[in-house]
């Protein structure tokens, strides 16, 4: 039997809007399964002959793409050059993120309050499905908190926790959001850690805390570990990240 051929994934575009219609090409591929995560894309020569355009018009587009976090540009001009479809989109939506709150004056509140809501959901979640070995990467990443010895170190292992906790929740948008938001407001948070007299012991009580949710989730206790989630990341803000809290506590 002959083998198929396979479609090629892009078509020539019209001259008039090439650089957005090189985009729009890129994301029907990508939603239609025909790119996935790992794939390489031809060189930006024959990427321009197969869309027709010049290849001012391709790079343009390919630095879009990568701004977005969607594709991965290797330097190079051996076998592993090019770019390549990323494995993950987290850096392209903090960033957008992070610029459209800069530019729209979010206040931090506001991101701390909708985080809130989240991880309360994705803590319910998780509890409510108490799967054998869901919270052992949590047990590692507090253990890791509890010997931290800097502040960018035990931030670092904290985003993990709670971008660990919403993956255990099944969603698979949790996670991606999570960490897009943690990301956001990580300078903030670190500034707040800066600002108090005793960091470390703040660090000793937010372990106490991802312990007693670790608890919940085993547990399966679903409003128990809903509750404790939001009364932490608002604790935490109240106490640490708001100026006024952590000067005068």
């Amino acid at each position: 039997m002959e083998k198929a051929t396979k479609e090629p994934p892009f078509q020539a575009v019209d001259q008039r809007r090439t650089f957005e219609q090189i985009l729009m090409q890129v994301e029907e591929a990508i939603i239609d399964g025909r790119l996935q995560p790992g794939d390489r894309l031809p060189a930006e020569r024959e990427l321009a002959q197969t869309f027709g355009v010049s290849r001012a018009s391709v790079r343009e587009a390919l630095r879009v793409l990568e701004m977005f976090g969607v594709m991965v540009a290797r330097r190079g001009t051996g076998a592993d050059a090019g770019s390549v479809v990323a494995d993950s989109a987290q850096s392209g939506l903090q960033s957008a993120l992070r610029l459209h709150a800069g530019l729209l004056r979010i206040p931090t509140r506001d991101m701390v309050e909708v985080r809130a809501i989240l991880e309360q959901h994705a803590a319910q979640k998780a509890a409510g499905r108490a799967q054998p070995g869901l919270t052992g990467r949590l047990h590692e990443i507090v253990d890791g908190m509890r010997e931290a010895t800097d502040i960018h170190e035990f931030n670092g292992l904290d985003t993990e926790f709670h971008v660990e906790l919403a993956r255990a929740s099944g969603n698979a948008l949790l996670p991606v959001l999570m960490e897009a938001l943690r990301g956001t407001m990580r300078r903030a948070m670190l500034d707040g850690f800066a600002r108090l007299p005793d960091w470390r012991a703040e660090r000793d009580h937010l372990v106490g805390e991802h312990e007693r949710m670790i608890g919940y989730i085993e547990a399966g206790d679903s409003v128990a570990a809903g509750a404790a989630l939001q009364q932490h990341v608002m604790r935490f803000y109240r106490h640490v990240m708001e100026p006024e809290a952590a000067t005068s506590g």
